[in-house]
């Protein structure tokens, strides 16, 4: 018995020991890194069971006490709890997410990333939520969304409705120098800011200051957009399938005069000028009456050419993944866009405007090895557009060429109208569209780039190495199947045969038969990275530096001469340092040295640096009594010199040499004998970078518990070394054509600014409200024009696209007003009611000498944004304003000045704003058109540039509509679906604006532009 117990003791205690064994602490010991890879200083790290507490070293360490099966919570401020299991690891690695909104929160910058309180550069950004809209386009998502960004949608035409982008306005002058951003997407330069779908787009950033553009060097000036797209997570695969379509119409037609308007405008116009009426009482009834369509038309050309509605759709899957060593993100998506241009279905092509793309993602992202991680991004769309035998563009023109009464439609058995045998007997609006052919185009893009990144921790903590590939490519091929038809009119004096059929003359020759015509474009760009990267954190000082190099080679695969195939290179040395202390006082150094080819030797490099500093009030002693109401406050301040490629063309530095020029005869005795000359049509001296120097002072502040959110920024831009071609050199000198030089000259300056508020909840709602603004004036300093007679004709300290001309002064009400007036006959004749200008230099004749600057031009000088969001329980609605100020266009053209036609007064449509004219029985200034005349020669005054044409086109637009509902997720979750919604989205739903004939961003001075358009789409969203 004594044996048994002692055995069974034996047993328990083993099994105690066994079991006090297994619950024993275990030494944890790791270290804390940010996302941008620094070591974390003073972390608080807690055992959840024990309560144990510590905080990590200089180094980000910490070492800890704990059981399996205890949880760790690792807290920061401005970062996100993390809560840890221990498991079998004893040794961990801890990764913290920056709080939103917080100045640790991590966001993208020139070639990397940064905590935001580092930053002391000017820079916004936009939720990637706004830019998920049923357009086809991403620039056209922006304008308003973004501080320091300005955009214009030109057109609404499917295929070709991007807008205009530029970033704190223009500051650069002609055609050979683009204002245009640099576009740089997942770290690769010069990629197509509207070739990817809003889904995948993680990030949208612009740089706007020297401090954050200096790095891109003499790519930097205009400004920088970055976009990142997104990559995988740890995680079960999660699926994500978005679809909505549309209905599309435009936001405004045009409105033309009737038939009945016509004919008594043009009467009244003809008598006018002193020619007998065009068309009778009789003749006017019948067409009325429609008594004869053949002989007397009665066509609306807008309604001929347009439906009513068209449709465009979007259709987005994803899948998003991965494991501790492998992430992935991978897309395909499908846009599909018609216009409302009409088609003959009676045709055997399809000849119908169509946008269709269908674009594809994947990111990969592998750690190697604990150290090594490889990065794979393929990114690349397909494009198929068909558009009719001419460009639909050319289709509004031939509308505002074309009054209602000029011919029908079509005549009886498909015969295509024409007015004469003039070289210029083309068909009417609705031949050009529907009986011209068809033109189709295939394009793609292919952008890939591979990363790998080596941590040298182990060499010194901080420290990494990486490298990047990418090879990009492009292709397009358009096929072009069009012909011109046979042209008719009918024989007035005798319009029908015997037989009934109308007796038709051939106007123009024409084939019944397609042709045919190919034409191919493409390019390929091959880019390399490699650098260094250090972060570190010593006690309170905290160093984030870069160092690195980048190369590209650029060639055209069809280029149509032996300067364009030859490959295009840059090269370029970067380099960063960015210093805080004490999370108070920070410090920025960085610099591009950049070199291109394209410079002569001695001037193919450039040096472009520039500093910035911040200060954190907030974080300051003496501000702890006001952290209740600002919970933060920073001052930065940057200044720097940023650069732009000179020269509108390649070797802008070498001399173009032509021969064949006339040259001189020599008599050398029996006969005169001819030597040829040779012409010097292109040259330049000393070219080189253009140089932007910018200062930014910028102010950020949080309040209302971090939920307001406010940036200010003020800057200021000189650009020098403008490439111009000279203008100041006088004829005598004997130059056929002046040099080209680094000679302009143009400065800018502006404010914008952000204001945000967050997740503020009133009842069961809870609200958010944004804005932005964006102003800015830039000045024409030196344009290397000879200087003016007269102050008010100079140029210098005007805007770059100021428009010139005559100042009106009113309407002349008598023939005594004329008389005495100053002498205007060298702008045409005179009659009452025509356009009075004012004498500027008051000698008494108008002419060359009255010209002064007239308007601002058409890109604006302030656009501004305000929306909000409101959600309860599931539903939400949101709101979109977008306006711009100071913008003016000066309206010209075919049917803009009446009866006034480039190709003839006869065929001339105009405006219904018609009726508001100058008349005997309405001698008003107060008016839209001066009297009416018919020719171009009685109109010759009232047509020259004038502010009489220039109008205001601002407006405020109601730019998106969003409302939805997210389905409950209890009755989904069988089906493996969450947060999924169904939604309704409008786009460019309706605007207010001065300017009524067309809607106020479209690019043109008569309307002769496919319309900008509207969209209500309906759409479902389901995430698995």
């Amino acid at each position: 018995m004594t044996r048994a117990v002692q055995i069974l003791l034996l047993i328990v205690m083993g099994t105690s020991m066994v079991i006090a064994q297994g619950n024993s602490n275990i030494e944890i010991q790791g270290v804390v890194k940010s996302e941008l890879n620094e070591n974390l200083v003073s972390v608080s790290v807690t055992n959840l069971k024990s309560k144990q507490s510590v905080v990590t070293n200089q180094v980000g360490a910490f070492q800890i006490l704990a059981q399996r099966g205890d949880s760790l919570r690792f807290s920061y401020v401005g970062f996100e709890d993390q809560v840890v299991a221990i498991n079998n690891s004893i040794t961990l690695t801890i990764t913290l997410k920056a709080l939103n909104n917080s100045l640790n929160e991590v966001v993208v910058v020139g070639y990397g990333q940064q905590r935001k309180i580092n930053m002391v550069g000017s820079q916004s950004t936009v939720k990637v939520e706004d830019l998920k809209q049923p357009v086809a386009n991403l620039s056209a998502t922006l304008a308003g969304r973004i501080a320091g960004l300005v955009g214009v949608q030109r057109t609404g035409l499917p295929g070709s409705n991007s807008a205009d982008v530029w970033i704190r306005g223009i500051s650069t002058f002609n055609s050979q120098n683009s204002a245009s951003p640099l576009i740089v997407v997942d770290g690769v330069q010069g990629r197509d800011l509207n070739a990817f779908d809003p889904e995948d787009i993680a990030t949208l950033t612009i740089l706007k200051d020297a401090s954050a553009t200096a790095v891109y060097g003499a790519q930097g000036a205009n400004g920088v957009i970055l976009i990142t797209t997104k990559k995988g997570r740890v995680g079960k695969p999660s699926l994500m399938f978005n679809y909505n379509q549309g209905m599309v119409d435009f936001t405004k037609r045009p409105d033309l005069t009737n038939a009945e308007q016509y004919m008594r405008l043009r009467n009244e116009a003809m008598v006018a000028s002193g020619l007998a009426p065009e068309y009778s009482d009789e003749y006017i009834q019948n067409t009325l009456n429609g008594t004869d369509p053949n002989l007397y038309p009665n066509v609306n050309w807008l309604d001929a050419l347009f439906k009513k509605a068209s449709y465009n759709r979007r259709a987005n899957f994803s899948a998003r993944g991965g494991t501790e060593n492998t992430q992935y993100y991978t897309a395909i998506s499908y846009y599909d866009e018609t216009s409302l241009l009409k088609t003959d279905n009676l045709q055997s092509y399809k000849a119908d405007t169509r946008f269709r793309r269908y674009n594809f993602t994947s990111n990969v992202d592998m750690n190697w090895t604990k150290t090594t991680k490889f990065s794979l991004g393929i990114l690349g769309y397909v494009i198929n557009n068909n558009y009719p035998g001419v460009n639909p563009q050319e289709a509004f023109g031939r509308v505002m060429q074309t009054n209602p009464v000029l011919y029908p439609l079509m005549y009886p058995g498909n015969f295509v109208p024409a007015v004469n045998q003039s070289s210029d007997a083309q068909p009417n609006p609705y031949a050009l569209v529907t009986q011209t052919g068809y033109q189709n185009n295939f394009s793609s893009q292919l952008n890939s780039s591979a990363r790998i990144t080596q941590d040298l921790s182990s060499f010194t903590n901080g420290l990494s190495a990486y490298g990047m590939f990418s090879f990009d490519t492009n292709n397009s091929h358009n096929i072009a199947r069009t012909r011109n038809r046979t042209t008719y009119s009918i024989d007035r004096a005798n319009p029908y045969n015997e037989d009934g059929s109308l007796n038709l003359v051939i106007m123009s020759n024409g084939s019944e038969d397609l042709g045919y015509d190919r034409g191919n474009s493409g390019d390929r760009q091959f880019y390399f990275e490699g650098g260094f990267n250090y972060n570190r954190q010593f006690d309170k000082h905290n160093l984030n530096a870069l160092l690195l190099y980048t190369q590209t080679d650029e060639v055209s695969a069809f280029a149509g001469d032996l300067t364009s195939s030859l490959p295009y290179r840059t090269q370029r040395m970067v380099g960063r340092a960015n210093y805080l202390y004490d999370d108070r006082y920070a410090a920025e150094f960085n610099f591009a040295y950049d070199g291109s080819e394209n410079f002569v030797p001695s001037r193919r490099f450039g040096f472009f640096p520039s500093f910035g500093v911040g200060w954190i009030l907030s974080n300051e002693k003496f501000f702890e009594s006001a952290k209740e109401t600002f919970q933060m406050v920073k001052l930065r301040y940057s200044n720097g010199i940023t650069g732009s490629g000179g020269g509108g063309r390649r070797f802008g530095f070498l001399t173009i040499v032509s021969t064949g020029a006339n040259g001189y005869s020599f008599w050398n005795g029996t006969s005169n004998v001819n030597y040829g000359g040779v012409a010097i049509s292109d040259y330049g001296y000393d070219v080189t970078w253009a140089e932007s120097h910018k200062h930014d002072i910028g102010l950020e502040f949080t309040t209302l518990k971090g939920k307001l959110n406010v940036t200010v920024d003020w800057f200021k831009e000189n650009r020098s070394g403008v490439f111009l071609q000279r203008g100041s050199l006088p004829n005598y000198l004997g130059l056929q054509n002046q040099p080209y030089g680094n000679l302009g000259i143009i400065k800018n300056q502006g404010f914008d600014g952000t204001v945000a508020l967050e997740n503020l909840e009133l009842g069961k709602t809870v609200w958010s409200f944004n804005g932005t603004f964006s102003y800015n004036k830039d000045q024409v300093m030196e344009n290397d024009n000879p200087s003016q007679l007269f102050p008010y004709l100079e140029r210098r300290g005007r805007n770059y696209l100021a428009g010139y001309g005559y100042v009106a002064d009113g309407l002349f009400q008598s023939q005594g007003e004329i008389d005495v007036h100053a002498d205007q006959t060298a702008l045409g004749a005179q009659r009452v009611g025509d356009i009075r200008y004012k004498d500027l230099n008051g000698d008494g004749v108008i002419n060359t000498y009255d010209q002064t600057k007239i308007s601002n031009g058409d890109v604006p000088n302030l656009v501004y944004g305000a929306g909000f969001n409101v959600n309860y329980k599931k539903v939400y609605f949101g709101a979109f304003f977008q306006g711009v100020q100071g913008a003016e266009r000066r309206i010209s053209g075919d049917g803009i000045i009446p009866f006034n036609n480039s190709i003839g007064a006869e065929r001339s449509n105009l405006f219904a704003i018609a009726e508001s004219r100058w008349t005997e029985d309405n001698p008003s200034s107060d008016v839209f058109y001066p009297r009416l005349g018919y020719g171009n020669s009685v109109n010759t005054n009232n047509a020259v540039a004038s502010s009489w044409w220039v109008k205001d086109i601002d407006f405020l637009r109601l730019k998106t509509v969003d409302f939805g509902y997210y389905l409950p997720t209890e009755r989904l979750k069988n089906w493996g679906l969450k947060n999924s919604r169904i939604y309704v989205q409008g786009v460019n739903l309706y605007y207010w604006s001065k300017f009524k004939l067309w809607d106020p961003e479209l690019n043109t001075s008569n309307g002769s532009s496919y319309p900008n358009t509207r969209t209500i789409s309906l759409g479902i969203q389901a995430n698995f």
